[in-house]
């Protein structure tokens, strides 16, 4: 990576600005987004600290309805946080502009991750073969469909991306255009956190 000062970090917008120079935090130009940090880093623990002993014993005097949403719910969460895991880097980290924005997109991912490290800690807390829970995710039609609807979204971005990226490079690709960018950049922030919200 070169690094290159042109303008001070402060004056860069959050994303399609100047790439992120060397990271710092003492001043920052968005408030909003060093406050998201900090929050997600406060939620941080690791999947082990918690006891589930207890749930298995719970889980056995579940119905089986009562265990078939129990176990639907953690296997989309799987999915869905495998895809939130992954993609935030690769859509949104090669827009982001700011070092504060490019630090909650790195957390964000992070903090997915760790989402997806529960969930197994949960399934091998409960069951006595854990594995047949994650093989048996991807042959169920609903989940995967939302995986996909969420996927359309950050497929959309990255293309845009890599046409902003060749066209900066001079290569002979389709026509870029950075309205619809900065669109597909919204829908997919949109989508996600509605995801988020639900």
């Amino acid at each position: 990576m070169t690094f290159k000062k042109k303008k001070h970090h402060t004056d860069h917008l959050a994303f399609f600005d100047e790439p992120v120079q060397m990271q710092r935090f003492d001043v920052v130009r968005h408030n909003w987004v060093e406050k998201f940090n900090e929050t997600q880093l406060s939620f941080f623990w690791r999947p082990e600290e918690v006891d589930v002993t207890k749930d298995k014993s719970d889980f056995e005097t579940m119905s089986d309805a009562e265990k078939f949403i129990f176990t639907s719910n953690l296997q989309r969460q799987i999915l869905l946080d495998t895809v939130q895991g992954r993609e935030p880097l690769k859509a949104f980290l090669p827009i982001a502009s700011s070092p504060e924005m490019e630090c909650a997109i790195t957390e964000w991912s992070f903090s997915e991750l760790i989402h997806s490290r529960s969930y197994t800690h949960i399934i091998r807390g409960v069951y006595n073969n854990p594995s047949k829970v994650f093989d048996q995710v991807l042959d169920i039609p609903e989940i995967v469909e939302l995986k996909d609807s969420l996927d359309k979204y950050y497929n959309d971005l990255e293309h845009h991306n890599f046409l902003k990226e060749a066209k900066e490079k001079g290569l002979d690709v389709e026509h870029y255009d950075s309205k619809a960018h900065k669109k597909a950049t919204y829908l997919c922030l949109f989508s996600t956190n509605a995801l988020e919200a639900v």
